[in-house]
């Protein structure tokens, strides 16, 4: 309690450098803060960018120019459904239903807008058009009975496809689609197409599949892993084949943005290490012409029997408590006043207390220089 009383009593015989200390002090901690701020908007820019430029990829052929009506095998399916890089799947399957004399378009999706949880499920169920629903004389909740038939891709050619029976399924109507939600006349979950073929022991392909990269600022990733899952380059020179292998990533756009963003990313972090240099520079100064005002108080206590080490203890707590005070109030402005958040405002303010405080006790020893006669 001594030197915290000798520390205040020096607050109020010295306000005026006191007051001047503490603004510099809180004017440092802003000053830092607007560069975390700044630090923190790249950030954010770089994260807004992923919603406003979305990256999205498509299977095609190995040539190139075809991206539906493909033959994707199941593996690399698999590979992009189970990815955690991936987000909004949309995969196809084109098959045949036949009723009575008619032929129907049957298309298989992993996702239709309404019925979400139904087209993530394996469940017999379809939607269909209102136009089949009244030509059928069907109601929703209907069982609607069909046979089955797929596409099998000519191996010989690799350009072209048979038609081939699959199963005879029955279907529970489980609701109706309209206008752009309307792709086929008839609409089923793409796991309970492929459990048909699996019942009758024949290879899964999907007709086409395109989705978005989740997060575009892990694009290397993402890449490396569909990679390992099998997907290839477009090669423009190879034949034009049916066959889904190539993956083409629409990503220039973000990349060219992005890149500008984290190039400004850069160059605000290599100018840390200056900014802490001049903190610790400001620190010094302020700290030596603080400790030269106050060479004749220091001798004064000496002759009057007051141990060195009293006298040091007396200074970096009145200064260490200046310091401290123009860090909090610092602290507590940044939020107001810069685009930092509170987390940012605590490590800036510990950054300048620390500047501050070192260049205070670097100073402190121009004291022991000080001669008592």
């Amino acid at each position: 309690m001594f030197y915290i009383r000798m520390a205040l009593t020096g607050f109020w015989r010295y306000r005026v450098r006191t007051a001047l200390h503490l603004f510099i002090c809180i004017l440092s901690v802003l000053f830092l803060g607007v560069y975390m701020g700044n630090l923190d908007d790249t950030d954010a820019r770089l994260k807004e960018l992923s919603k406003k430029v979305p990256v999205r990829a498509t299977v095609i052929n190995l040539a190139g120019g075809r991206e539906s009506g493909l033959f994707i095998k199941e593996p690399l399916y698999d590979g992009v459904m189970a990815s955690p890089y991936v987000s909004e799947p949309d995969f196809t399957l084109e098959l045949l239903g036949i009723k009575g004399k008619n032929e129907y378009t049957v298309l298989a999706q992993t996702s239709l807008k309404g019925y979400e949880d139904l087209f993530r499920s394996n469940e017999k169920k379809c939607v269909v058009t209102p136009d089949f629903l009244k030509e059928q004389k069907l109601k929703e909740g209907d069982t609607l009975s069909l046979d089955l038939k797929y596409y099998k891709l000519d191996t010989e050619s690799h350009l072209s496809s048979f038609i081939l029976p699959l199963e005879t399924v029955s279907y529970q109507i489980a609701g109706v689609a309209e206008g752009e939600n309307s792709a086929a006349q008839i609409m089923i979950p793409i796991e309970t197409a492929r459990e048909s073929y699996r019942n009758q022991d024949i290879p899964f392909f999907a007709s086409s599949g395109t989705f978005r990269v989740k997060e575009p600022l892990s694009l290397n990733a993402f890449k490396k892993e569909m990679d390992a899952v099998g997907f290839l380059e477009i090669i423009p020179q190879s034949k034009p084949a049916l066959e889904g292998y190539a993956l083409t990533v629409k990503d220039e756009t973000f990349i060219r943005a992005a890149a500008s963003i984290q190039e400004s990313r850069k160059v605000l972090k290599t100018f840390f290490p200056a900014i802490c240099a001049a903190l610790l520079g400001a620190g010094l100064i302020t700290s030596y012409l603080l400790g030269l005002g106050r060479r004749p108080e220091y001798v004064t206590r000496r002759m009057l029997g007051m141990p060195h080490a009293d006298c040091m203890t007396v200074y970096l707590t009145e200064q260490g408590l200046t310091e401290l005070s123009g860090a909090a109030a610092g602290c507590a402005l940044i939020p107001l006043l810069t685009n930092a958040d509170t987390s940012r405002a605590l490590i800036c303010s510990a950054i300048t207390l620390l500047c501050y405080f070192t260049a205070t006790l670097l100073t402190s020893t121009l004291f022991r220089k000080i001669p008592l006669h």
